[in-house]
């Protein structure tokens, strides 16, 4: 990691999460917050993150090979925190995990992972998914920021959501990439009577939050600009690690897939760690803990 020091904003101040708007989330499985992340705070940290993003380019990471980001004009880094200090300073933010937090309803949080999903112009569609069926806890409380480093306008392939997916933590199914089974997808969740929701315009610093069970998407990016979003995950304190499904040869395609994602991500994120364990390792730091 490179060590820099910089006067920088701490963002550690609390950002206000009303009531109504917790309730939202917990009902619906997801919410957009608004200036979350001033524009001050933006224009200090974004210039350090995009050089740290320069300079990690080769990173391959095992994530990364399954969904082959890189070469669908994407830029794709997992635990940018990692690899930089400055970077470190803007995800491991106890505002993001204060909000967090709240809105999952727990006193405490620890970090799964950050990724960067820069989509370049004509970055491809991001496929309909809930990434809960991907992770390896014995935990519904995860939940995900997706944070805009620049003004994301509806040309620049904002996320969708399927209010009320994340209702029961079960597995709704899931898209390929390509427009035409996205739509298809869409039309039979729409059938199934779930709606669809887009916020529309992002200002840069304005964010949603997700549960893990919530089923999300995100088209092309059909402008001439990148699409720079940090995405980073949470989870509650206390969680475990959760036993592995026993699958045979005969098991779907998709449920095999899914757990060898599961497995690519216990290894790293929770390195070391076996089914059962406390899912605490310095990976994942405690990002907030409620004072009481």
């Amino acid at each position: 990691m490179i060590e820099v020091e910089v006067n920088l904003p701490e963002l550690s101040s609390e950002y206000p999460v009303a009531t109504e708007q917790i309730q939202k989330f917990q009902e619906q499985g997801h919410i957009l917050l608004r200036g979350v992340v001033s524009q001050a705070e933006i224009d200090a940290y974004r210039p350090y993150i995009l050089k740290a993003i320069e300079r990690n380019l080769e990173e391959n990471h095992a994530i990364e090979k399954l969904v082959k980001g890189n070469q669908e004009n994407w830029i794709y880094i997992d635990n940018l925190w990692r690899l930089d200090d400055i970077a470190r300073r803007f995800i491991l933010a106890s505002r993001f995990g204060q909000i967090a937090a709240e809105l999952l309803g727990v006193d405490a949080v620890r970090l799964f992972r950050d990724q960067t999903y820069f989509k370049k112009p004509g970055g491809t569609d991001t496929p309909w998914h809930q990434d809960g069926y991907f992770m390896p806890l014995d935990t519904e409380k995860i939940i995900t920021m997706w944070l805009p480093l620049v003004e994301v306008t509806p040309e620049m392939a904002p996320m969708s959501f399927v209010t009320g997916s994340h209702q029961g933590a079960k597995y709704l199914g899931t898209s390929t990439p390509q427009p035409a089974k996205m739509q298809e997808f869409a039309e039979s969740i729409i059938q199934r009577g779930y709606e669809i929701t887009s916020y529309g315009t992002f200002a840069a610093g304005d964010v949603t939050f997700h549960s893990g069970w919530t089923l999300h998407s995100a088209p092309s990016n059909k402008s001439d600009r990148n699409r720079e979003v940090l995405v980073i995950v949470y989870y509650a304190d206390g969680a475990r690690i959760a036993q592995p499904k026993k699958l045979d040869s005969q098991a779907p395609l998709q449920e095999r897939f899914a757990e060898q994602m599961r497995q690519q991500t216990l290894n790293s994120c929770f390195p070391g760690l076996q089914p059962g364990d406390l899912a605490v390792t310095p990976m994942n730091p405690l990002i907030y803990r409620k004072n009481t």
